[in-house]
């Protein structure tokens, strides 16, 4: 892959993924809150999404949802990026290995193992950072005194972050974080694959057109919140300000006992909401992009060539 083509994805998944989280951040603090609600610390049931956000709205305006943003928009941008590098470099990779033929169906478990490649990369790289940072401040934006938290940027959180748990305090829960994007890649890529050659055997014409990509990336996002919120959860937790696990499987027994099963998929409705409208926005943007760049990119070749 020459570096044209390298730089090509990477920007064109870094618009995407700046796109579709500002447009569905606001599902993404409640998840979040929902998730950081103990049974152990309050009576009753966690607040429903709505309720959340009216509370936050009331109390702190509009800004006050956007908590944490500026982090995710960080990082999504970044890991936006590198995931739609690393999946296509690995099934570009794995094709030829296998000797698949250019437009013909490739074997469904080249997505599994490209999108497992592109979780593991974009986690270690920047999902866990950037996750660890933004759940504190939006526990901090849910508590009375959120602490040395309250009221920072997002490189300002990561310092404080980093004086008071070192470095390695910027990959808590990597291992859950490993999972749950290993988790979202393989589903997320597999299904939308699958979806759209279905779509190209069946319905031609329907094939790339953004309404098309739209939806088909909408329903990838369905399977994906199912089969990854459990270690959504146990990451969350894991990375709370007050966070005491000694590691995931302390967490997960810890959540088990103190709050039921139900808890692994507490959260799941705000989730499914986000994820739905990102995984359409990120194909449809990334494919528009991508096109957008590649059609540009003609026009300067062919005048290159006549110089």
């Amino acid at each position: 892959m020459d570096t044209s083509a390298i730089l090509t994805k990477i920007l064109a998944g870094g618009v995407a993924g700046v796109s579709e989280t500002l447009i569905t951040y606001p599902a993404e603090f409640a998840k979040t809150r929902r998730q950081l609600y103990s049974d152990r610390a309050a009576t009753g049931p966690p607040p429903s999404s709505l309720a959340i956000l009216r509370s936050t709205i009331r109390q702190h305006g509009l800004s006050g949802v956007y908590a944490g943003c500026a982090a995710l928009v960080t990082s999504n941008a970044a890991k936006s990026g590198i995931r739609f590098l690393a999946f296509e470099t690995t099934r570009t990779r794995l094709d030829e290995m296998s000797g698949t033929t250019p437009g013909k169906p490739r074997a469904a478990w080249i997505n599994v193992i490209s999108g497992l490649s592109a979780g593991v990369a974009e986690s270690i790289l920047v999902v866990t950072p950037g996750e660890a940072v933004k759940t504190k401040m939006i526990h901090a934006a849910s508590t009375m005194d959120g602490g040395p938290y309250t009221n920072r940027g997002p490189i300002g959180a990561a310092g404080v972050l980093v004086r008071q748990e070192g470095v390695r305090g910027l990959w808590s829960g990597l291992l859950p974080v490993l999972c749950k994007q290993g988790t979202n890649s393989a589903v997320r890529f597999t299904t939308f694959a699958m979806l759209q050659e279905r779509v190209a055997g069946w319905w031609p014409r329907l094939d790339g057109g953004i309404g098309t990509t739209l939806v088909l990336g909408g329903i990838s996002g369905v399977f994906t919140v199912y089969a990854s919120m459990p270690f959504d959860n146990i990451k969350t937790r894991m990375q709370r300000v007050d966070s005491q696990y000694t590691g995931m499987l302390d967490c997960a027994r810890q959540t088990l006992r103190a709050d039921g099963i139900g808890a692994f998929w507490r959260g799941t409705s705000p989730r499914l909401v986000r994820l739905t409208l990102s995984s359409g926005i990120t194909f449809t943007v990334y494919e528009q992009v991508v096109r957008l760049i590649k059609s540009a990119s003609l026009p300067a070749a062919a005048s290159a060539q006549r110089l």
